[in-house]
């Protein structure tokens, strides 16, 4: 398996500077009380409460029955290490972006991120989720402070390795959203693959994109072989798609 290019240690080191850059704000206040109520499904899905500025899981409901983690085994490493391999360089990069944009600007109740991807459970295998996060404690401006989290195990209906990702916002506010997760994609693929995937695009073979960029046919098989592992693509309409969505073009 190749290493991904962003690993789980940049996700807990992006943890670790967002907690030092909230740590001198003013104490926030709870949008969210009632989480203890919130209907679960048992063994399908579960809750939880991440401070940015703690640095640490406050809330967790049904996470043993859905992961296999006890309560003091689920902390935020758990949150920012247990993702799939395959998957955690898409998932950092969304997840930065997201709470980048959340901590520094005012946001309202109704604006939540939807995100599939893949949970590694304790005893190391995997779980597609479905992850809906949105604002759980602000400051009083409205920026984030902390955020719920509710998994759901959507493994029975998805067989799409793909991450995928939405946000939930008012169209000028989800624009904004995307456009900072987008930056994070800015270095996901090199200047070389971005030629052959503009290629591909045009609906090029192989042959014509090799004599376009004066390389072998084979250089550019290896990479279109790596373009589509970055993305867990199994073809091109998946590629153009995931290229589409993280806003690479």
């Amino acid at each position: 398996m190749n290493k991904p290019s962003v690993s789980p240690v940049d996700l807990m080191d992006f943890a670790r500077t967002v907690s030092q850059q909230l740590l001198d704000e003013e104490t926030g206040h709870a949008q969210f009380q009632d989480l203890e109520h919130f209907p679960l499904i048992p063994g399908k899905q579960a809750i939880y409460v991440m401070d940015w500025k703690e640095n640490k899981v406050t809330y967790q409901r049904n996470i043993e029955q859905l992961l296999g983690y006890s309560e003091n085994d689920f902390d935020d490493s758990i949150i920012h290490t247990r993702i799939h391999p395959e998957d955690i360089a898409v998932v950092s990069r969304v997840i930065k972006g997201i709470v980048e944009h959340y901590v520094n600007t005012e946001v309202g109740l109704e604006t939540y991120l939807t995100i599939t991807y893949r949970l590694l459970k304790k005893n190391g295998t995997p779980v597609k989720v479905l992850r809906q996060s949105g604002a759980y404690g602000t400051f009083g401006g409205g920026s984030l402070i902390s955020n719920w989290s509710m998994l759901t195990d959507i493994g029975f209906i998805s067989n799409n390795n793909q991450v995928e990702w939405d946000v939930n916002a008012g169209e000028v506010d989800r624009q904004k959203f995307k456009d900072r997760v987008y930056k994070e994609f800015q270095d996901f693929y090199t200047a070389r693959e971005l030629l052959i995937i503009q290629g591909i695009r045009k609906g090029m073979k192989s042959v014509e994109i090799a004599d376009s960029l004066n390389i072998s046919k084979l250089t550019v098989d290896t990479h279109r072989k790596n373009i589509l592992r970055k993305s867990n693509s199994s073809n091109k309409e998946q590629l153009l798609n995931f290229c589409k969505r993280n806003g690479i073009f």
